[in-house]
C-alpha cells in the first residue's frame, strides 16, 4: 500500500507526498507515505488549528517565525497542489522572511528561502530548482551558516531523490547533512539525516542495506533516550514484510503502535494502522487485517483530506464486503466516500478506479470492470508510477482474465507483473503471481513452464509460512494480546480501587453526619436559651432598625435619581455622536455634489481625498453611538471599515489585496481618530501611487498591522509591495498634504514615525505610540 498524509514539515521527511509534478515520490515498495517533522512527528489539522491560535498571540520574535514556517509547510505539502494552497504558503513565507530580516536571523532567512524554492517546485517551476538550491547552499557556506546549509541540502536531497535516477548525489547530500549537524552538536537532526540515507537505499530496493542502517539509527535514538521510535519501527516493519520475514514485520509493527500510544504522538496513526493491516493480510490473518484497515480509514476520514491511503484502505474494506456477498453495498460505500472526499491526484483516481473494478467484477458487469482495470493501469503508467500497488494492478487484471478463461491476455499481464521491477514486489505478491501463471500455462498446455511456476510458488510460500515462523507469529500475537489484557486489567483494578475509596469516603461522611446531628441537638438547646435572652434585645433593635430603614429609603431615592441622570447623559452623548456623524455625512454629500461641477482631475482628486478623510472621522462617531463604550473605539472593526471604504472608493484594476493583522485593542476616541486619519492617508497614497497600470506586479498587496509591543506601546505598520518612493525623495521635506498630515498627526499623539522605501520593493510607514496617552481632541 502507498499512502499519503500531510506533506513534510521538516527536513527529515520520510517520503514526499504524491502530486502531479512529483509523480515519482510514491515509494516503490508500497511504503506508507508519511513525513516526519524536525522533532519526529507529522502535522495534522488539529495541530494547524493550535498553530493559528498561537500565531494570534505571538510576539514578533523567533517563535513567531517558527509558527509561520510550519503553517507555510502545511499548505505547501497538502495533498493536491492547488493554487490557493500555494498562495497561502507564500503569504506566510513573506511574513517569515520579513520578520527574520528584521531580527537578522540568518538561519531562518535561509530556511525561508529553502521553502520558497520548494513552493515554486510544487507550482511546476522545476527548471530552475537545482540551480536555486545550489546558489542557496553556496550562500550558506559563505556566511558560515551550517544549520541553514544542512536544511537546504536536506530539502535538495529529497528533491533529487524524487527526480534523479542516480542516487549517488542524493546519498552524498544526506551524508553531508549528517556531518553538518554533528559539527554543531544537534544529535537528533544528525540521526534524522542518517535515517534519510536508509530510506534512500529502501527506494533503490536495497533492503538489507536499508535495514542495517535503520537498525543503527534505532540504536542511536535509544542511546540518547529519544522517545518517538515508532517512525523507525514502522520502516523496519515494512522492510520485514517486503523481504518475507513476517515475524519481523509483525514485531516492529506492533512495537510501532505501542510506542505511538505511549508517547501520545498519534499524528501518523492512520499510516501505521494501514501498514500493520498489510502485515496481517500477508500473514493470512484476514480478520485482524480488516480490523486495522477500518481503524486506518476512520482516522484518515476524520482528517477530511484526499490521499492514496484513504482510498486504498476503503478498497480493502470494499473487498471484505464483496467476500461477504455484498458487492452492491461495497460499490455504494466507495461512491459515498468519493463524493464526500473527491480525489485530486492521478494516483488517487487510479486507486478509486481499481476499487470500482473489484465491485463491478463481483457484480458480473465484466465490461465495466475491464474498463476500470484498464483506466487504473493507464493512470499509473501515465506518471511512470512503479510502486507496489501500481504493479499489483497488472496482477489484478491477470486474475480477472484468468477468471474469464482469457489465458493469453492473463499471461501477458501476469508476466509483466512478474518481470517489471520484481525486486520491488513483496514475496507474497510474487508467490500469488506464480500460482496464477501455473494455472495459465497448464490451461495452455505449457506444462514445463507451469511446473517451473509451481516450484517458485512453493518456494515463496514455504519461505513465508514455514512451521517455525508460524509459531513465532502466533507467539508475537499472544504477547501483544497479553500486554493489552494486562493493561486492561490494570485499568479495571485502578477503577475498582477508586470505587472502594469512594465507598470509604461515603461511610466516613455518614458517620460525620450522625455525630453532627448529635452536636446540633445540643446546640439547639443552648440556642433556645440564648434566644429568650436576645428576644428582649431585639425589640430595642427593631426600633433602631425602623429609623435606619427610613434613612436608607432616602439614600436609595437619591441613588435612583443619580442613575437616571447618568443614563440621560449617556443617551445625550450617543445622540451627539450620531449627530456629528450625520453632519460629517452631510459634508461628504456636499463634497460629492460639488465634484459634479468640477472637471479638473486635480480638484476632483482633492475632493475625493477630503471625502475619505471625512468618512474616516464619521466612522469613529458611528462606532461610538453603536457601542456600549462612549469613549473607546474597537480598532479591529474600525480599521477594517476604513480600508474597505478606501478600496471601494478607488476600484483598482487589477484588484489590490489587503492583509489586516489588527490586535483586538480599544483606543480612546481622541487617539483612534488620528490613527484612523493616518491609515486613511497612507492607504490612499498606496492606492494612488504604488501600483501604476504599466507595472505587472502579482499580487498587489497592502499590509496594515496594529500590534502591541508591550503593555504601553503599540506599533502601526502600513506597507505595500509597490514601486516605492521616487529616487531622492525625502519624506521629511515633503510638502504634500498627505505626508504633512501623517507627520502632524504622529507628532500630535507623541508617536515615533519612520517612513522607509526601497525602489521596486514598496513603502513602509511605521508608527510607535503610547496606547494610553491622553491627547487633545481632534477639531
Amino acid at each position: 500500500m502507498c499512502s499519503q498524509v500531510y506533506k513534510p514539515v521538516g527536513q527529515s521527511s520520510i517520503l514526499p507526498v504524491l502530486f502531479s509534478g512529483f509523480a515519482r515520490t510514491c515509494l516503490l515498495f508500497g511504503l506508507l507515505l508519511y513525513t516526519l517533522a524536525a522533532g519526529g512527528q507529522n502535522i495534522n489539522r488539529q495541530q494547524v488549528n493550535r498553530l493559528l491560535a498561537d500565531l494570534r498571540q505571538s510576539r514578533p520574535d523567533e517563535k513567531r517565525i517558527s509558527i509561520l514556517l510550519e503553517l507555510s509547510k502545511f499548505h505547501i505539502y497538502k495533498p493536491g497542489e492547488t493554487k490557493a494552497d500555494l498562495d497561502s504558503s507564500r503569504i506566510y513565507l513573506r511574513q517569515a522572511r520579513k520578520l527574520s530580516d528584521s531580527l537578522h536571523l540568518l538561519t531562518r532567512q535561509h530556511e525561508t528561502e529553502s521553502l520558497s524554492i520548494v513552493a515554486d517546485l510544487e507550482g511546476g517551476d522545476t527548471a530552475s530548482g537545482r540551480a536555486r538550491f545550489s546558489t542557496l547552499i553556496t550562500n550558506c557556506q559563505r556566511s558560515g551558516d551550517k544549520e541553514g546549509e544542512a536544511i537546504a541540502r536536506s530539502k535538495f536531497g529529497i528533491w533529487l531523490r524524487n527526480y534523479a535516477p542516480d542516487s549517488t548525489i542524493v546519498l552524498a547530500n544526506f551524508r553531508l547533512v549528517a556531518a553538518l549537524y554533528r559539527s554543531i552538536h544537534k544529535p537528533i537532526d544528525e540521526i534524522n539525516a542518517l535515517k534519510e540515507i536508509g530510506i534512500t537505499h529502501l527506494y533503490e530496493g536495497k533492503l538489507t542495506t536499508a535495514e542495517s542502517e535503520l537498525l543503527h539509527v534505532l540504536k542511536r535514538y535509544k542511546a540518547i533516550r529519544y522517545p518517538k521510535l515508532h517512525y523507525t519501527y514502522n520502516l523496519l516493519s515494512i522492510i520485514g514484510r517486503l523481504k518475507g520475514d513476517l515475524n519481523e514485520g509483525l514485531m516492529y509493527g506492533l512495537l510501532c503502535v505501542e510506542t505511538m500510544k505511549r508517547t501520545a504522538d498519534t499524528a501518523s496513526a492512520a499510516a501505521f494502522y494501514g501498514d500493520l493491516a498489510q502485515v496481517y493480510e500477508v500473514a493470512g490473518n484476514h480478520q485482524k487485517s480488516i480490523d486495522w484497515y477500518k481503524k486506518s480509514l476512520v482516522v484518515w476520514r476524520r482528517e477530511g483530506l484526499p490521499n492514496f491511503a484513504l482510498f486504498n484502505a476503503a478498497g480493502m474494506i470494499a473487498k471484505e464486503l464483496i467476500a461477504q456477498q455484498q458487492p452492491q453495498e461495497a460499490l455504494r460505500f466507495l461512491k459515498e466516500l468519493v463524493a464526500e472526499i473527491p480525489t485530486n491526484t492521478l494516483i488517487q483516481k487510479a486507486c478509486v478506479a481499481q476499487n470500482f473494478a473489484y465491485c463491478y467484477d463481483a457484480l458480473q458487469n465484466y465490461g465495466l470492470a475491464e474498463r476500470y482495470y484498464q483506466e487504473a493501469l493507464l493512470r499509473y503508467e501515465k506518471n511512470n508510477l512503479d510502486f507496489e500497488q501500481s504493479l499489483r494492478v497488472r496482477e489484478d487484471i491477470g486474475a480477472f482474465y484468468v477468471k474469464q478463461h482469457k489465458y493469453k491476455e492473463a499471461g501477458y499481464y501476469l508476466t509483466k507483473a512478474l518481470t517489471i521491477l520484481p525486486q520491488k514486489e513483496a514475496l507474497s505478491t510474487l508467490r500469488d503471481i506464480h500460482l496464477m501463471l501455473f494455472k495459465v500455462d497448464s490451461a495452455q498446455g505449457s506444462y514445463l513452464s507451469a511446473i517451473d511456476h509451481l516450484r517458485h510458488y512453493k518456494t515463496f510460500n514455504d519461505s513465508l509460512f514455514n512451521e517455525a515462523r508460524s509459531k513465532q507469529l502466533t507467539q508475537l500475537q499472544i504477547q501483544y494480546d497479553t500486554r493489552a489484557k494486562e493493561q486492561n486489567i490494570a485499568l479495571l483494578t485502578k477503577q475498582s480501587e477508586l470505587q472502594q475509596s469512594a465507598l470509604k469516603r461515603a461511610e466516613t461522611t455518614r458517620n460525620a453526619i450522625l455525630i453532627g446531628a448529635l452536636l446540633l441537638a445540643g446546640l439547639l438547646g443552648v440556642s433556645y436559651n440564648r434566644y429568650r435572652l436576645k428576644q428582649r434585645s431585639n425589640q430595642l433593635l427593631e426600633a433602631k432598625q425602623r429609623e435606619i430603614d427610613q434613612k436608607n429609603q432616602s439614600l436609595e431615592h437619591m441613588v435612583v435619581e443619580k442613575e437616571e441622570l447618568l443614563e440621560e447623559k449617556e443617551w445625550m452623548l450617543k445622540e451627539i455622536h450620531h449627530r456629528v456623524k450625520n453632519n460629517l455625512q452631510i459634508i461628504s454629500s456636499l463634497l460629492s455634489a460639488q465634484s459634479d461641477y468640477l472637471h479638473d482631475t486635480t480638484a476632483l482628486a482633492a475632493i475625493r481625498e477630503s471625502q475619505n478623510r471625512v468618512q474616516a472621522m464619521a466612522l469613529i462617531h458611528q462606532r461610538l453611538y453603536q457601542s456600549d463604550h462612549l469613549a473607546r473605539v474597537s480598532m479591529v472593526d474600525y480599521v477594517s471599515e476604513v480600508v474597505d471604504y478606501l478600496l471601494e472608493s478607488f476600484s483598482h484594476q487589477p484588484a489590490v489585496q489587503t492583509v489586516l493583522d489588527v490586535f483586538p485593542v480599544q483606543l480612546d476616541v481622541n487617539l483612534a481618530t488620528p490613527i484612523g486619519l493616518i491609515i486613511n492617508e497612507a492607504v490612499t497614497n498606496s492606492l494612488k501611487y504604488a501600483f501604476p497600470e504599466a507595472r505587472t506586479l502579482q499580487p498587489r498587496i497592502i499590509w496594515v498591522s496594529l500590534q502591541p509591543l508591550d503593555e504601553e506601546t503599540c506599533r502601526l505598520l502600513i506597507e505595500d509591495n509597490g514601486v516605492g518612493l521616487p529616487t531622492g525623495f525625502n519624506p521629511a521635506q515633503s510638502t504634500t498634504l498627505g505626508l504633512t498630515m501623517i507627520q502632524g498627526l504622529s507628532h500630535q499623539i507623541g508617536g515615533r514615525l519612520q517612513i522607509r522605501s526601497h525602489q521596486e520593493s514598496g513603502v513602509c510607514i511605521q508608527l510607535d505610540f503610547d496606547q494610553h496617552r491622553k491627547t487633545d481632541r481632534i477639531s
